[in-house]
């Protein structure tokens, strides 16, 4: 009985909000001073739709031209303040996602005291905020998406009808899929007011206010863009469609191979399948859990091609399962081993997740991709050495967009869909070659042993000379700037 006093005194610190925010902001400073300098190409797409909106060019990534190309319009309005006042927008952003994927640990702690199960609570915060995969992300709207996901969930346990209604509103504004959190949210609602038959008593609030929410954004996007939805998502489908691209049905599997060659991973899911089959005993669990297969599925129909950080927001139904495996194991030591035995189980279970997730942050913290300093390179030398109205052809244009400030044509087709529409027939190379056809771009930032493209071109290499060559770490060849007469 002692081990369960101690945990439910411990699970029951979060019943004191200053306690329990001012640990989450330590745990999210901590998990910043590791990451600060991660970052990576896509979220500065939305860097530079905030710089654009604090500069005066409007919410628009190329000024002039009105394309939702940003899949996190919320999180672009948050960061244009910061880009007005002069800040690092991508230092900020990362701040902003360690602060938030804390307060995400802290909402399933708080889960965990509502439903009764602290130590599934505890232990489901503990692999949440450090488990790898959603750290990689820094800097982009994934973890403060998921961050919000959760917390509507602890509002709808806790039967807050405007709130719930507002977070899932608003996560919409920040992520599209975040539309998936609110049938959930709203199912648990129902079933936590046991209000199946008495359609009275249904959150219809909550409800209400989502849909508001939802539909103002929709009738914005609409009225400004032409379209409801980013035409990132097109993009996205159609390198898919690449033959050898990976899909999210692909990423998935890689990714959990990679895991379970790992004995600790093994553990891990191990305890989650454990926890899983324990939801029997406590059903609340399977919101989240449930949430995370909707998503599983949505990304799989959707068939968008599989990038790390689709598979990253897994993890809310992931750290759940953990969780209650783990309480699951303790109280199976207390029945059939005693005190002591439970004890020692807690603390090795405990401080092994606490060591060994703390050694791969560091880790993380510490493997920087090399494209933030190539990228940034070319990006500057183009500010630099091209006038303001120079076009700027590339296939990243993330980075490089963001520090040349030049109107850019994406050979991903992120920007411009016609574009785009070439990648599942031709591939990179086919986009490339459609792009410089038909928008002549003024320059072309190229690596040409990754994909190539003049090589097999003389035209191209008649009209388009090299002007510049950035050291590329990845490649023995350097990162290479045409610059395109036509």
């Amino acid at each position: 009985m002692k081990i369960k006093q101690t945990i439910i005194r411990l699970g029951s610190t979060v019943r004191e909000p200053y306690l329990a925010w001012v640990a989450a902001m330590i745990v999210g400073l901590g998990l910043f001073a590791v990451l600060f300098r991660r970052g990576y190409d896509d979220p500065y797409i939305t860097y530079r739709y905030a710089t654009n909106l604090a500069a005066g060019y409007g919410f628009v990534y190329n000024p002039g031209t009105a394309t939702l190309s940003t899949t996190a319009p919320l999180f672009g309005l948050i960061l244009a303040p910061v880009a007005f006042w002069g800040w690092p927008v991508p230092l900020v952003a990362n701040l902003v996602g360690c602060l938030s994927h804390a307060a995400g640990g802290l909402a399933l702690w708080y889960l965990g005291d509502r439903w009764g199960n602290q130590l599934a609570g505890i232990m489901a915060a503990l692999l949440y905020v450090f488990f790898p995969l959603p750290l990689t992300t820094v800097g982009s709207e994934t973890m403060p998406a998921m961050a919000l996901t959760l917390w509507s969930f602890v509002c709808a346990a806790q039967g807050r009808q405007w709130l719930t209604g507002f977070l899932l509103g608003v996560s919409v504004w920040l992520r599209p899929d975040g539309v998936l959190a609110g049938p959930v949210a709203l199912l648990m609602m129902v079933v936590s007011a046991g209000a199946w038959r008495q359609w009275q008593r249904w959150p219809w609030k909550a409800a209400l206010l989502w849909i508001i929410i939802v539909a103002a954004g929709l009738g914005l996007a609409w009225m400004v863009y032409g379209i409801p939805l980013p035409v990132t998502l097109y993009a996205k489908q159609q390198q898919a469609l690449i033959p050898g691209f990976y899909d999210f049905g692909d990423r998935l599997w890689v990714t959990l191979s990679e895991y379970l060659r790992q004995p600790l991973y093994q553990v891990v899911f191990g305890l989650a399948g454990l926890g899983l089959a324990a939801t029997i005993r406590t059903p609340y669990w399977l919101f989240p859990i449930g949430w995370a297969v909707l998503y599983g599925l949505a990304y799989t129909v959707l068939h968008v091609a599989g990038y790390f950080w689709y598979v990253a927001p897994l993890l809310i139904g992931l750290a759940p399962a953990f969780g209650l495996g783990v309480q699951t194991v303790i109280e199976w030591l207390q029945r059939f081993g005693g005190q002591r035995l439970a004890t020692i189980g807690l603390i090795v279970l405990v401080g092994g997740t606490i060591a060994w997730f703390s050694g791969a942050v560091y880790r993380i913290g510490q493997q920087i991709d090399p494209r933030l300093t190539v990228y940034r390179a070319a990006g500057e030398w183009l500010a630099v050495h091209t006038p303001p109205d120079a076009r700027v052809a590339a296939l990243e244009i993330g980075i490089i967009g963001y520090y040349a400030q030049r109107p850019m044509v994406d050979i991903a087709g992120l920007l411009q869909p016609d574009i785009a529409a070439q990648l599942g027939t031709g591939g990179f190379v086919a986009a490339a070659s459609y792009a410089l056809e038909f928008y002549h771009p003024d320059y072309l930032v190229w690596q040409e042993q990754a994909l190539p493209l003049l090589s097999h071109r003389p035209d191209l290499v008649e009209r388009c000379p090299v002007v510049a060559t950035i050291p590329d770490p990845r490649y023995p060849q350097p990162l290479t700037i045409y610059q395109c007469r036509w």
